[in-house]
């Protein structure tokens, strides 16, 4: 056992000591004030940080759509994206795509080849409930949290009652179509047993059809549109079940089959990815114990042309752990909680990059995540995290934050937010054990990220109500992975990077009658650059943008309900983007998008049909994003959604 761990674990004892010996404060729990009876959320402990929950009616009129469709609308996250259906992976506060943790139920979902997640095959429908996490989060969350995360949940519905049956169909006139079915049920087996659970199937085929021919702007400069055809597939299911005593035993599965065929008709440029994911988890709480098994299997294969011998990937995660919750409750307004954690992963690797040979790897985490709130007004969290990698060596990285609340009356709340937070990433499977470009030495990421906030919250009743919110971020991140091309693209630490900027936001909701508006925006200042000159080819570099990262974003969501029906119209900017790190020859250019739709509900007989006819792109704007391609043009859908539910008598 390393110092550092004995550390750690001195340190987790000595505050639960201090804790428990801490008179002033009631040792029986007064459960009335408990966040939830099974477990506390991450998130109640990302103190000081940005975190947003995703409003569930938004997440339900985006069924079809994907996280990385829905995503660059509702925040000022970049996406770098090939298009439709094709490979889309995010930038958050001027990071990389592996600087963005993503969690399921908890578990770090990322593929560990890449340490990435492709967001194009990430659907709405396969979760409940998304919170989106700005800044480092590592402490709360594990490795990769250095810019942001994405937390994604399956939660039970012990409160319905009965059978509800979901099916429905979408049809875009680009020649793309999507269906799910599914059910969500709810059964009391006995005095002592409640059953919830979820089932649903889902499928999709983009062909992305906007022609053949190249698209040219009002300058005259050609982009050309290239043929895609993508077919999804995935199952998801969650099953819970209660006890009398409240422990919760929880049973998630996840599935899913993407195969992206790029140019299917030209064999010589037929480009062929196949990546499937198997996700299977078993959860039970015991009181404020949670016990967790998880095992994740991520297969990709990639060819060419004919696809005669396509490179393969093969690699799974074998993933338990444990944690406990204490909580101190003096009453509604003061009271500590405390989690105390462990977990272990082992990686089996089979990837033909590597030399052919079977890699394994053991990794340890070990967290204390402690939140005290001192009154109604201030709150402030202490957060400990050491991670093990077999043949590294991860930093120590600790976090703290503070909520205070300045203004709390009827009417006004004004609060100051302020965290500061070591982060880290563990390099990648590609980056440590690629033949000859891997680097079994390369030394951790580590980021230190300061941020600070204030947030005002204005309520003159219950039919009107306006936020505003201000962010500033400072994350250096020192060792950088970068694949060196003076040296045939070797991967080294050859990046320090410096992402500071402002965010600012700002929602207004106001009810008349049966009529609700809301308006939602976003706007962000990034400036993300390399800092230090590792060699000759960085001395051009230091200071510059990098590469796809648009300084200025800004989004808004503005909807019209009335009874059954709903108008939703979204706007998207993003300034331009460099396409090298020197910023020579033609940056990418601003681009805004225009999406809108509008629903209605028809009800029966307690059932509901759902009807949503949408438009993207409503300018025609052309873009290219990545590859010099085209984005997407413009298109409409439709989409029909039927809801039937038998409710038990």
């Amino acid at each position: 056992m390393t110092k550092r761990v004995k550390y750690l674990l001195l340190g987790c004892i000595a505050i639960c000591t201090l804790l428990c010996s801490n008179i002033t404060i009631a040792q029986t729990e007064k459960t009335l004030c408990e966040v939830t009876v099974t477990a506390i959320k991450p998130e109640r402990f990302m103190v000081g940080l940005k975190v947003r929950e995703t409003d569930s009616l938004m997440l339900a009129q985006n069924r079809f759509n994907t996280l990385a469709g829905f995503l660059q609308f509702q925040s000022p996250a970049s996406f770098k994206s090939y298009g439709a259906g094709q490979l889309a992976t995010i930038s958050f506060r001027g990071t990389s795509a592996n600087h963005t943790a993503v969690l399921w139920n908890g578990v770090n979902i990322n593929m560990p080849s890449l340490g990435q997640s492709d967001f194009s095959t990430l659907p709405l429908s396969g979760f409940d409930e998304m919170s989106i996490q700005y800044g480092s989060a590592a402490s709360c969350v594990g490795t990769d949290a250095v810019g942001g995360s994405v937390l994604l949940r399956s939660v039970p519905k012990f409160s319905n009652q009965g059978l509800q049956a979901i099916a429905g169909v979408s049809a875009e006139s680009s020649e793309n179509y999507s269906s799910q079915a599914g059910l969500r049920y709810y059964h009391q087996t006995s005095n002592d047993w409640k059953i919830s659970g979820k089932t649903l199937l889902y499928g999709s085929l983009i062909q992305n059809d906007f022609g053949l021919e190249p698209i040219k702007n009002k300058k005259g400069r050609q982009y050309p549109v290239e043929p895609i055809k993508t077919t999804q597939i995935g199952l998801v299911n969650d099953l819970f079940a209660l006890q009398k005593n409240g422990n919760l035993l929880s049973l998630n599965l996840w599935l899913t089959d993407n195969n992206l065929v790029v140019q299917p008709q030209t064999i010589a440029l037929r480009e062929i990815t196949r990546s499937q994911a198997n996700r299977l988890m078993l959860s039970y709480n015991l009181g404020k114990t949670l016990f967790r098994t998880a095992y994740i299997r991520d297969i990709m294969n990639y060819g060419r042309a004919e696809n005669l011998d396509p490179s393969h990937t093969d690699i799974s995660r074998y993933i338990g752990r444990a944690e406990h919750d204490f909580s101190w409750i003096q009453n509604c307004d003061k009271g500590i909680n405390l989690k105390v954690g462990a977990e272990y992963v082992r990686y089996q690797a089979a990837v033909d990059g590597y030399g052919g040979k079977p890699i394994t790897e053991n990794r340890a985490d070990f967290y204390a995540l402690l939140r005290s709130q001192f009154s109604s007004r201030f709150v402030a969290s202490l957060n400990l995290r050491q991670a093990l990698v077999q043949g590294f060596k991860p930093p120590f990285t600790p976090s703290a934050g503070v909520d205070y609340r300045i203004i709390n009356n009827q009417n006004n709340r004004i609060n100051l937010t302020a965290n500061i937070a070591y982060s880290y990433r563990v390099p990648t499977l590609n980056e440590r054990y690629w033949v000859n470009l891997g680097n079994p030495n390369l030394k951790p990421e580590i980021g230190f990220n300061k941020e600070a906030g204030i947030v005002w919250q204005h309520r003159k009743t219950d039919k009107y109500f306006q936020q505003y919110g201000v962010s500033v971020f400072h994350n250096l991140i020192d060792n950088w992975t970068y694949w060196n091309p003076d040296k045939n693209y070797k991967v080294e630490n050859l990046q320090q990077v410096l992402a500071k900027g402002l965010e600012l936001e700002a929602r207004h909701r106001l009810k008349i009658n049966k009529t609700t508006l809301q308006l939602d925006a976003q706007y962000a200042l990034t400036h993300s650059s390399q800092q230090k000159a590792y060699g000759p080819y960085t001395q051009e570099i230091i200071g510059k943008q990098l590469v796809y990262v648009p300084r200025h974003t800004l989004n808004g969501t503005f909807t019209l309900s009335n009874g059954n029906w709903n108008w939703t119209v979204q706007q998207l900017f993003n300034s331009k983007r460099y396409i090298t790190f020197d910023h020579s020859g033609s940056a990418f250019p601003p681009y805004s998008l225009i999406n809108s739709w509008v629903g209605y509900q028809h009800l029966f007989r307690g059932n509901s049909l759902h009807f949503q006819l949408q438009g993207n792109n409503l300018t025609n704007t052309l873009y290219p994003n990545l590859k010099k391609n085209a984005m997407p043009m413009r298109s409409v859908s439709m989409n029909i959604i039927l809801v039937f539910n038998h409710t038990n008598q």
